[in-house]
């Protein structure tokens, strides 16, 4: 026969144990909740102001004909962010907020202050994407034959590769330019090039290709010699639209980095 002592005391054991459970602190676990959606970053497109410069040095026209044709484009609309313009010196703190810094000359001498060259260089240093273009805007005669279009070793051509050289800017590295192969990924940012850049703003000239700078494996200057933005702001150029595929693929290609440069910084998700 079972010690009756023994039994109760059983019992006792298990419900000390189920108080001990219930006296223990109620902790409640809180639901999942989805991650909150971060509002996109306006998207800035900024053509670079510089003295000297004439109505054969700049193409006013080109950022907002070019920011209207992409704002119809799918890759915008998937965007759902604001797309600004504006014209900005170098030296303006506002330029940090660039996007894309789109820049042109012709014959114009570059003098930059020491204020804008630092300006230039802190922005490119820091992510900024530039385009550069030696820019030839379509003459009385209604052509581009014989205005130097894609002809390498004109003075903006001089100039603007001295410039990213001064110490105050790129200095060493502002002096490795490279071509930039067909397989770039710039080539199907948006768009597809299978054969390059656009060629058709500088009939009869001897350049076929862009060239680049990188900083740490990022492109931070593409220079053209190829007058692309000339179909961006043109609205009667012939074979526009290949031009402004082309310059969707730089603010494409401008955003992509921007996020890549961001995600691999410090403190980002």
């Amino acid at each position: 026969m079972r010690n009756p002592w023994s039994l109760a005391f059983i019992v006792l054991l298990v419900a000390g144990a189920v108080r001990a459970q219930d006296d223990r602190p109620k902790f409640s676990v809180p639901e999942p909740r989805a991650a909150e959606r971060r509002p996109t970053p306006a998207l800035t497109l900024t053509e670079l102001q510089y003295q000297l410069t004439n109505q054969e040095d700049r193409f006013s026209t080109a950022v907002p004909e070019l920011a209207r044709f992409f704002k119809g484009v799918s890759a915008a609309r998937k965007l759902e962010t604001e797309l600004n313009t504006n014209q900005l010196t170098a030296d303006n703190p506002r330029l940090k907020q660039a996007t894309l810094v789109y820049m042109t000359g012709n014959q114009a001498l570059l003098q930059l202050s020491d204020a804008e060259k630092q300006g230039l260089g802190e922005y490119l240093r820091a992510g900024g994407l530039l385009y550069a273009e030696d820019i030839r805007i379509i003459g009385v005669e209604g052509g581009l034959a014989g205005r130097e279009a894609g002809v390498e070793g004109t003075p903006f051509d001089r100039q603007f590769k001295a410039l990213l050289r001064d110490p105050l800017v790129l200095g060493e590295n502002g002096g490795r330019w490279e071509k930039m192969p067909k397989n770039h990924p710039l080539f199907a940012a948006c768009f597809d090039f299978a054969d390059g850049p656009p060629r058709g703003g500088a009939p009869g000239g001897n350049v076929t290709e862009l060239e680049m700078l990188s900083l740490r494996g990022r492109v931070a200057v593409i220079f053209s010699d190829l007058n692309i933005s000339w179909y961006w702001g043109d609205p009667l150029a012939e074979a526009r639209e290949r031009g402004l595929q082309f310059g969707a693929n730089l603010i494409v290609f401008a955003l992509t980095q921007r996020a890549a440069g961001a995600a691999g910084r410090p403190g980002s998700p």
